[in-house]
């Protein structure tokens, strides 16, 4: 196939689908922005300093890529309204609405994401077989594998590994959270990339811990179950996969010794896991796509539209299309700047 994804605040538009909306009361302000061009976290800092706020009193469901046109919303103390729709403005963004409530915004706390793409340098019969890739990707779902954007800066693994082992101080806060996630992250696409090679994706493994798409319950799964080959078939499940730490759930039985080994080649143990101070979760290893629409624009151009569970990956999602990606590497002005 072709088609190229050159990623850029023309080409990709990212919309935050809210998982509740604000009740109109408390101490808490939400904004929801539309921004070009700024990742979350520079976003964020420009607001903190100029309304001499803390890391901790600003809120965000999820961080958002810099190489695009982005909608989400942010929480503020009510009282830096003033300070914060200035510093808003001077970055060239937008305040779509506001709206008070009891508490801040907090990480994950959103339905899912909207995505827009434009594609380029289609050919005659790319067009087809995007939407032949498509209807597949709706039947079987997409892996979910943290995208390299979110390891665009080689050194946060590292220091990341050693601020879970607890070998390192803290630094500030958000930038030293960010860091372990993306030793998890990287920890994460290992046993992914792993049973995909030797043939156990999506499974099942006997011991997976499954999660169920519509309600989030979860159960340690029997390879011998004859209902988990149907159950997985039609996206009714997934497995899950490992981001330690010493609160998350464990697999049993085969899934657990992969996982085990795994990390114990990254010199880590369980018990170590267990003892860190990052509360860890499970992630789904794959998740359904929903819908995926194609709009030909012109004979070599077209535009997706589609939506992704929260924390899933846009560029993941075209690569398993067959996408060729043309992601800017322009020096970051913090390690998380990524896409989803």
């Amino acid at each position: 196939m072709a088609f190229i994804f050159h990623q850029s605040a023309e080409t990709f538009r990212v919309e935050e689908i809210p998982l509740f909306p604000p009740c109109g009361r408390g101490d808490h302000l939400y904004f929801t922005v539309q921004k070009r061009d700024i990742s979350t976290p520079h976003f964020l800092n420009v607001i903190r300093k100029a309304a001499r706020l803390s890391e901790e009193e600003i809120g965000c469901a999820g961080y958002k890529d810099r190489d695009a046109t982005t909608i989400q919303a942010i929480s503020i103390p009510a009282k830096a309204e003033r300070a914060a729709a200035k510093a808003i403005e001077s970055l060239g963004a937008r305040i779509l609405s506001s709206a008070l409530h009891t508490h801040k915004l907090r990480t994950g706390k959103l339905a899912g994401n909207r995505f827009v793409a434009n594609l380029t340098g289609g050919g005659p019969h790319d067009a087809a077989a995007l939407q032949s890739a498509s209807t597949l990707a709706e039947e079987v779902g997409m892996a979910n594998a943290f995208g390299p954007q979110r390891f665009a800066d080689g050194s946060s693994i590292e220091q990341g590994r050693l601020l879970f082992l607890g070998r390192r101080s803290t630094g500030p806060f958000r930038k030293a959270r960010f860091a372990i996630s993306v030793f998890q992250a990287f920890i994460f696409n290992k046993v992914l990339a792993e049973r995909k090679l030797q043939g156990f994706y999506p499974g099942p493994l006997d011991g997976d811990l499954m999660k169920k798409h519509e309600t989030g319950g979860e159960f340690i799964a029997s390879a011998s179950d004859p209902q988990i080959p149907s159950r997985l078939a039609s996206l009714e499940i997934s497995p899950t996969g490992p981001m330690p730490g010493k609160k998350m759930a464990w697999p049993q039985g085969d899934a657990l010794a992969f996982e085990l080994n795994i990390l114990k080649s990254l010199d880590i143990s369980k018990e170590r896991t267990e003892m860190t101070k990052v509360a860890g979760t499970r992630r789904f290893l794959r998740v359904p796509t929903g819908k995926i629409q194609i709009f030909q624009e012109s004979p070599a151009d077209v535009r997706l539209t589609f939506t992704l569970p929260p924390g899933s990956y846009a560029t993941v999602l075209l690569e398993e299309l067959g996408v060729k990606l043309s992601i800017s590497e322009r020096p970051s002005r913090h390690p998380s700047e990524e896409s989803r």
